[in-house]
Parts: structure tokens; sequence; C-alpha cells
């Protein structure tokens, strides 16, 4: 019997829950509740001084809580319902990431699979969530929704994700019916930062200028109330530019290039609140990982 095939025994809805608070210098997790497929690692402490955009934050415990979400199924199945709610009170630090590549597993023709993620930082919190690089089978039709809140000014949130083409080793190519992959931020009520991507290969050129540009990864961080000054800002400008060539250069690079290639394309910009995003193109997850983690010790190192 193929995935595809198989009954989904975890049931439509499945849940996952995280509220971090800090007591005296530590952030503790009160509250962890999961319902199958997802599990949750036992938290390990670090230094909050070493999450890139907690440096300087008033009030914030010295030590952050650092927790990986885990899920006993093989992938998103059809019918699948998620939902993620991880709140964080002040002066808590937390930061979330999951345990391997999410897979979205092909679908009968009028199937569709969805998740709902929110993230809610109180004034004086902090959030990095970062989950592992999301891969949409051929036949799959799925719909993310993620929406962060922020008490405050003082409320910072991390937010990467990368987002692949799909199984390219195995021919498929945006293979998948559709997907969207919608994110807000809002501080304070106010909105910084929107990204809603609907992708339909049916009736979108995937390939071409303003989609995937022939790569077949496409990554964001954003940094919201994170204080990037202007050095910080400049030293990241300038090393996505020394890995791209002239910004831009890359997005000719052939449809299906090698693998391996660690061609990329991307930049770093300003949002209309002051706040950073930086987007990426490339041929490997492995590869914007690695570029996002270079970013983050340079705004680290000049914080």
């Amino acid at each position: 019997m193929s995935v595809s095939e198989a009954q989904n025994k975890f049931g439509r809805v499945s849940e996952l829950t995280l509220r971090a608070v800090r007591r005296g210098e530590k952030t503790v997790l009160p509250d962890v509740a999961a319902t199958m497929p997802f599990k949750v690692m036992h938290p390990f402490a670090v230094p909050a001084a070493t999450l890139v955009g907690a440096s300087g934050a008033e009030g914030l415990a010295e030590q952050a809580a650092q927790v990986m979400v885990m899920s006993t199924s093989a992938g998103i199945m059809a019918g699948d319902d998620q939902r993620v709610r991880v709140a964080v009170g002040a002066g808590a630090a937390l930061q979330v990431t999951t345990q391997a590549f999410e897979k979205v597993h092909r679908m009968e023709p009028g199937q569709s699979a969805s998740r709902a993620t929110e993230l809610i930082v109180e004034d004086g919190g902090y959030l990095d969530y970062s989950p592992q690089p999301m891969i949409p089978f051929a036949g799959s039709a799925y719909a993310a929704e993620t929406e962060a809140r922020l008490g405050g000014p003082g409320a910072r949130l991390v937010y990467e994700e990368v987002l692949s083409c799909g199984r390219a080793a195995r021919g498929e190519r945006f293979g998948y019916r559709s997907f969207r992959n919608r994110v807000r931020v809002d501080v304070a009520g106010t909105p910084v930062y929107l990204d809603n991507a609907l992708y339909d290969p049916q009736a979108m050129p995937m390939e071409d200028l303003g989609f995937y540009e022939g790569f077949s990864h496409l990554g964001n961080l954003v940094l919201v109330n994170c204080g990037v000054g202007e050095a910080a800002f400049s030293a990241v400008r300038d090393y996505l530019r020394d890995e791209t060539g002239v910004i831009g250069a890359a997005a000719g690079s052939p449809v299906g290039a090698a693998t391996g290639s660690d061609a990329i394309s991307g930049g770093v910009t300003r949002l209309d609140s002051g706040d950073v995003c930086v987007r990426l193109l490339g041929h490997r997850a492995q590869r914007l990982g690695d570029v996002f983690k270079k970013v983050r010790g340079l705004l680290s190192e000049l914080a």
C-alpha cells in the first residue's frame, strides 16, 4: 500500500500548544500539550545572549529554552488539520525548531491538508520560530497560515522558513496541485509584515521571473523588533552581495541546475517599520540554511 492510499490513523485534527514564561533568570514551559502525531522533546537550556536579536533586550531572562517539535507521522497527509499555538510571556526567551524536513504527501483530487500557526509574544518576550524546510510532493494541496502577534516594541520575533519546489530529484518540480503559505506579523495590532504566497503550478509560470526563477528553494528570514542597526544591516547586505555576485545575477540559473549547486539569488531589505527581511532563492535547502546561519551570526556580532 502506498503512503497516499494509507489511512490517516491520527484523525483529522492535531494540536500543539507551547507556553513559555520567565521564572527568575530561567525560561520555563509550564504548559506543553500535544496530540498525535506531534511530540515535544524535553527543552534544552541555552544562553539567551547567543540568540540573534536577543542581545541587549531589557528584562530578558539570562537562560532561554530551546524546544524541538517532532512528529510520529511520515508527514502531512490528506485531511490533516494541524493547529499550532506558541505563546511567550514577558521576559521569557524561546527557540522552536522541528526535527526534520516537513513532507506533504500526495493526495487524491479534491483532497487537501492545512496548518494554522498562532505565535503570541508579550511585550518584553522573545521568540525564534524556525521550522525545518517544507517539501510538497506531487499531487498534494496544502495551505499554511501563520499569524504572529507581538504585544509591543519590546516583543522580539525571529521567523525563518524554507519552501521547496518539491522532490526535484524525482522529477517532481512544482508537481503539487496547490501550495499556500501566508505569514502575517502584527505589533500592538499594527501589521508590519505580510507575505501571502499562493502557488498554482498548473496556471502559474513557477520557473519564471517573480516566482522561483529557475531555482528550487525559497527562503525567508524575518526579524521584528530586533534592533538591527545600520552597521549590522550593511554587513549583511555586503555578505549577501558577495555570495550572489550582483544581486539578482543568479536568477538566470538554468532550470534543474545541478542539485548541489551553491548559486543563490536574493538580498536583505528594510520593512517600512524599520525591521529586516532576508529573502533568498537557491538550489539546496542546506545552502540557504547555511547562509541564514551566517546572517544570524553577523547580526549577533554587530548588535
